[in-house]
């Protein structure tokens, strides 16, 4: 069993940058307090070394060495990863740096759409059963038919705001990618280890993304409303991080048990 090269340096590096983030979120929200504007003027740091974190993981993903569970797997990984730094390139610079402040709405879409795409391409590869298996997963149906279900709704006018119907199809995506993860034992195709990686990747990833929604809920400067969702947003990245790393890894052959 060989490791892939690199990676103890990768992690040290990753580990460095999610200090840096961590003690800072956690210091501006002891200066600014549930003050949105305070806080959103004082978490550029932040924003550029989370995304660094992404970008080096996407880094890694591109140069994974020959021990994977096949080129066509990897490649699924890889692009993924590639996707999903484009959801937070959309998230933490576009957003961050937009001007004027009516656009930022349309980056956060993009960055739900790109997660989308993430979502969905994690669900056709956790559901291969073999190296060549080109199949489509029938379990895309569920998240097809609540998204024709939301579409409906924001028609008929109940869902107003195009970013809230998103954000629900994007609900039932994942929710969706999060059942074929916990249902990973029964797929021959990715080792125990490798089962358990995706499994747990997406159970944290999953909580992350509560944390998200929670943090979207925002109310008035100093409020408990305001405050738990402050909380909430500084916690997302404590969960996104080794949920990402659960995910790459689990292309590695080092994380694999014989058949």
């Amino acid at each position: 069993m060989t490791v892939q090269k690199h990676t103890v340096p990768f992690l040290v590096i990753i580990g460095i940058l999610f200090a840096v983030f961590f003690a800072r979120d956690w210091f501006v929200f002891y200066q600014c307090g549930a003050v949105e504007s305070c806080l959103a003027e004082s978490s550029y740091v932040q924003h550029f070394t989370k995304f660094a974190v992404t970008a080096l993981i996407v880094i890694k993903a591109l140069f994974f060495s020959k021990d994977c569970l096949g080129k066509r797997d990897l490649r699924f990984l890889q692009v993924g990863m590639l996707i999903a730094l484009c959801a937070d390139s959309c998230f933490k610079i576009f957003h961050n740096v937009a001007e004027p402040s009516e656009i930022l709405p349309d980056y956060t879409l993009m960055g739900v759409c790109f997660f989308m795409v993430f979502q969905l391409l994690l669900i056709y590869r956790h559901t291969r059963t073999s190296v060549e298996d080109r199949h489509f997963p029938k379990v895309v149906g569920f998240p097809a038919a609540a998204a024709a279900a939301i579409l409906i709704l924001h028609l008929a006018g109940i869902f107003e705001s195009v970013l809230v119907s998103t954000v629900a199809i994007y609900g039932a995506i994942l929710i969706c990618s999060l059942v074929v993860a916990c249902r990973i034992r029964n797929n021959v195709f990715f080792p125990k280890k490798n089962g358990l990686l995706i499994k747990w990747g997406m159970i944290i990833f999953f909580i992350g993304d509560v944390l998200v929604g929670i943090s979207l809920a925002t109310g008035p400067d100093h409020s408990t409303q305001s405050f738990l969702a402050t909380v909430a947003n500084n916690l997302v990245w404590v969960f996104y991080v080794p949920a990402m790393l659960c995910i790459l890894f689990s292309a590695c052959k080092d994380n694999a048990e014989a058949n």
